[in-house]
């Protein structure tokens, strides 16, 4: 039966515990020399990574899990492969079997390896695209002003930089608290990671808790069957922004000071 199977594929090789390869059918064997062998005797015996470029069996035998479907790129060319881990009776992993599926995936599998592709680059663009959304609009140089009183305020907003505490900003509308959030954020050790604004004015108040702690699963008439993170989550390790805080009501402003005095890591 294993012969059967074996004959079957394009290509099977064993390796036992130590990575080595044990192993390798007749189908295999016309890959050698692609990958630099004349003989089979030079091939096997040898550990798997010096011999099969950017191979995953060494992964396999680590983790025990299978890698079923995979794309491998080397001097031989680009194949469909499949990974299985091979157990004793006792469960412990003793080798792995590599399986050739597919040898001409640009012919046998274009349209799947195609999609892949698209999908990877629309990944890469979404992420791109939320890092750039996350970072900060202002630095301090977007703050204009050359008045003591202007001058002041970049002073202390530099200085609260350089702090993990909270910041409180007061003006009245227009005059930069925003801008100078956002500088702070910049010029802080957390500018790498998120800025996450809320205008508080702008939730209503029956979301306000939803919106800074989340969400769970159904949790209620209408909600996504998804979590949803709130924006402390969402904001961890960068910096939360709190518009128009003064609009927030009580009952909030208890739960977010609870919020804000829990020591990190603590659940």
């Amino acid at each position: 039966m294993f012969e059967l199977f074996a004959n079957a594929t394009q290509g099977m090789m064993l390796v036992d515990r130590q990575a080595r390869v044990v192993w390798i059918n007749d189908q295999y064997r016309r890959f050698l020399p692609a990958l630099g062998f004349e003989r089979e005797s030079d091939f096997v015996g040898q550990p798997v990574s010096a011999v099969v470029p950017n191979t995953q069996m060494h992964r396999v035998l680590e983790t025990g899990q299978p890698i079923l479907v995979d794309l491998l790129s080397n001097r031989a060319g680009t194949f469909v492969v499949s990974r299985i881990p091979l157990r004793d009776a006792d469960g412990a992993v003793i080798g792995a079997l590599g399986i050739v599926l597919f040898d001409h995936p640009e012919t046998t599998v274009q349209p799947l390896i195609a999609k892949f592709a698209r999908l990877q680059q629309d990944l890469d663009e979404a992420r791109r695209e939320l890092a750039r959304q996350r970072r900060s609009k202002y630095t301090f140089a977007s703050f204009v002003g050359r008045s003591p009183a202007a001058l002041e305020v970049k002073r202390q907003a530099r200085r609260a930089a350089q702090s993990s505490s909270p910041v409180l900003l007061l003006g009245e509308t227009g005059t930069g608290k925003e801008l100078l959030a956002h500088a702070i954020h910049a010029a802080s050790a957390r500018a790498g990671r998120a800025f996450v604004g809320v205008n508080i004015a702008a939730v209503p108040e029956t979301l306000l808790e939803a919106e800074f702690f989340g969400v769970a699963p159904g949790a209620y008439t209408g909600a996504d069957r998804k979590a949803r993170e709130g924006k402390f989550k969402l904001a961890d390790g960068g910096t939360l922004f709190l518009d128009e805080i003064g609009d927030m009501p009580p009952a909030v402003q208890v739960k977010l000071l609870r919020a804000l005095r829990r020591p990190p890591g603590f659940e």
